[in-house]
This record gives structure tokens, C-alpha cells and sequence, in this order.
């Protein structure tokens, strides 16, 4: 079985960024959060988008 080369999948693709409004968007509607919890479950714990889902659910 061989693997496709032409795809390398890095850790950062799976990172939340608020670094483009379009981003933030996306990540605000997969999330279920205003822009400002995204941004502050960001600042408080990072980007990992399992840990900022805990931490959001842990805060309403």
C-alpha cells in the first residue's frame, strides 16, 4: 500500500487560529461560541480545539 506523498498533514492544520476573520468564523460556528469566548478559550488554554471545546462547555 503506498502513501500519498503529495499530501503531509502538519499539527498546525488542526490548531485554531484567529489570525483570519474567516477562520474565526468557522471555528466560532463549529464551536458553538461568540468571538470573544473563542478568543478567550484561546488566551486561557491555547489553540487545541478539544481542549478549547472542554473548556467552553465547562464555562456555561
Amino acid at each position: 500500500m503506498s502513501e500519498d506523498k503529495s499530501r503531509s498533514t502538519t499539527v498546525d492544520e488542526f490548531l485554531i487560529s484567529l489570525d483570519h476573520e474567516w477562520e474565526r468564523r468557522n471555528w466560532m460556528r463549529w464551536l458553538g461560541c461568540s468571538e470573544k469566548e473563542l478568543q478567550h478559550a484561546v488566551e486561557s488554554i491555547g489553540p487545541d480545539p478539544d481542549n478549547v471545546r472542554r473548556f467552553l462547555r465547562q464555562a456555561r
